[in-house]
């Protein structure tokens, strides 16, 4: 299929109030007409020495397009007077190539597994992730493989996504998921590591 790739801008924001109620318009509006499909924001609820941050997430087609976006984004006057209002402190800027995925990205919260592990072909990718997908179906809006393309120095490149309104839930059928011995097969045969999981709730 055609690749499609997310850009994630995180950020420490003082009046965050005051940006998630202007991010959805100029923000929003600058970045779709760069060539963005579709932008989200989350907040890291749990996570570590993230919690508290929060990451814009655009949905791009191309490469080009993530640098367009972002340099749509750096140079409106309108986002730069947002950001400047709101007190954000961009952390990190990060690509991400989604290399499988199923169902969509609805739900209140977010949880992100980071991992390392070996390459592998998009299409053992794709089925490895329907033998997960089978047990977090039944708690999960959608699940999303990513791998960090241009992210800096990372030891979890891979990035493991679902979506969900029902934390617990997805919690017992990630364990169930896990407990699988075609999935831990699958982690054997890729050298999978689990480094950790943040969980985020959407604000935008």
């Amino acid at each position: 299929g055609t690749m499609s790739f997310i850009t994630a801008v995180t950020a420490q924001i003082a009046d965050l109030g005051t940006f998630v109620a202007g991010v959805g318009g100029r923000p929003k509006e600058v970045a779709m007409n760069a060539g963005a499909t579709d932008m989200r924001v989350n907040q890291v609820v749990m996570g570590g020495d993230r919690a508290g941050n929060v990451t814009a997430i655009f949905e791009v087609p191309s490469i080009s397009a993530a640098v367009e976006v972002s340099d749509a984004l750096n140079a409106d006057e309108d986002v730069l007077a947002l950001m400047a209002d709101s007190g954000v402190q961009v952390v990190s800027r990060s690509l991400m190539r989604v290399v499988a995925e199923r169902g969509t990205t609805d739900g209140q919260y977010g949880s992100f597994l980071m991992m390392s592990g070996g390459q592998i072909s998009d299409e053992v990718a794709d089925s490895q992730m329907g033998d997960g997908w089978k047990h977090i179906e039944s708690a999960a809006n959608g699940l999303r493989l990513m791998q960090a393309w241009a992210a800096g120095a990372s030891p979890s490149p891979w990035a493991l996504v679902g979506w969900t309104d029902d934390l617990d839930a997805y919690a017992t059928a990630s364990a169930q998921s896990f407990a699988d011995p075609k999935v831990q097969q699958n982690f054997a045969d890729n050298n999978v590591v689990v480094h950790g999981r943040m969980v985020s709730k959407r604000l935008v």
